[in-house]
């Protein structure tokens, strides 16, 4: 576990930490297969893969929107079950799939409005009117490129960034919350 991860299990309740539990897979529809894509995902997830910014939450998963065609799909990590394997036999022919688990970091906000501060540098407008439950957005923050989402319950705020500048943006996100 990470040096942030630990101290932030002695942070406040309201709080950051560092999503430790989940495998994180990048989804990439191949030229044309768009349509099929969406179709096996419903049939799947029980839902369309978002075509704009947003997340949502189905069939154990959480899809969040990462560009035109690409998405990340998040799923709480399960000993003896390989979320790759499955959903590279579900989307066979139709993405490209990569396990990013190992290269993202994902940091959670547990509160239901982030700190002026964080608004203010993230160049987001976290108002509950501008940034509604679900939605996404792709930001740079300190020039390290970041996607965040709100919930689709609306009760926390997602950030994943490449983990190799996991420390910085921890301790960076940890000084912008207070």
């Amino acid at each position: 576990m990470s040096e942030l991860a630990n101290h932030t299990k002695t942070a406040r309740a309201s709080d950051l930490i560092e999503r430790n539990d989940v495998t994180v897979m990048n989804i990439a529809a191949r030229r044309g297969a768009r349509a099929s894509l969406d179709e096996r995902a419903r049939a799947t997830f029980g839902v369309s893969l978002p075509s704009t910014p947003k997340a949502v939450e189905a069939g154990g998963a959480l899809i969040v929107w990462a560009g035109p065609d690409q998405w990340l799909i998040i799923q709480k990590d399960e000993a003896g079950r390989d979320h790759y394997s499955e959903l590279a036999k579900t989307f066979n022919g139709l993405a490209s799939l990569v396990d990013v688990t190992e290269s993202r970091t994902i940091f959670r906000i547990s509160q239901a409005r982030p700190s002026p501060v964080l608004s203010r540098s993230m160049g987001i407008d976290f108002h509950d009117d501008a940034f509604k439950p679900g939605d996404v957005a792709i930001t740079h923050v300190s020039h390290l490129g970041v996607i965040v989402w709100r919930l689709p319950d609306g009760t926390a705020y997602d950030f994943a960034c490449a983990r190799t500048y996991s420390r910085d943006f921890g301790d960076w996100l940890r000084k912008a919350k207070a």
